[in-house]
């Protein structure tokens, strides 16, 4: 899918919006997620994505990494990377509530890369349903 006609959609349609605050957001500490930032959840959401395990540490995005890994599943790898692609759902969801273009959003940037889902308008969706959000 191409980057430009996701950000789009996403840019018109905030329905999206409300699906990430019903099966994600309700499930993490507000506080937490107040206190991480795009840019910080792509940088966990990639490393899951490349490694096999991760070690932990203190750190409030990583805490709401946990916080959606409990949630998935999945074991082993799959899980790391439900985990990962849920985390990318969140950055653009953080980016879409600071009103910066999502066409430079490094997490919309990687799920349009993400050949898993062909559709655009599935894109947020499937990546709920997948890890049983």
């Amino acid at each position: 899918m191409r980057l430009d006609e996701f950000a789009e959609f996403l840019d018109a349609d905030t329905g999206w919006r409300d699906e990430v605050r019903t099966r994600l957001l309700a499930r993490i500490d507000p506080r937490l997620v107040e206190r991480t930032s795009c840019h910080r959840v792509a940088e966990l959401a990639e490393e899951l994505d490349t490694q096999v395990t991760v070690e932990p540490r203190p750190d409030v995005t990583f805490d709401i990494a946990k916080a959606v890994h409990c949630r998935v599943p999945f074991r082993g790898v799959l899980r790391l990377r439900h985990t990962a692609r849920n985390l990318r759902v969140l950055g653009v969801y953080l980016c879409a509530e600071a009103g910066r273009d999502l066409g430079t959003c490094p997490c919309a940037v990687a799920l349009a890369a993400d050949p898993s889902d062909a559709a655009v308008r599935h894109v947020i969706g499937s990546a709920l349903d997948r890890a049983g959000l």
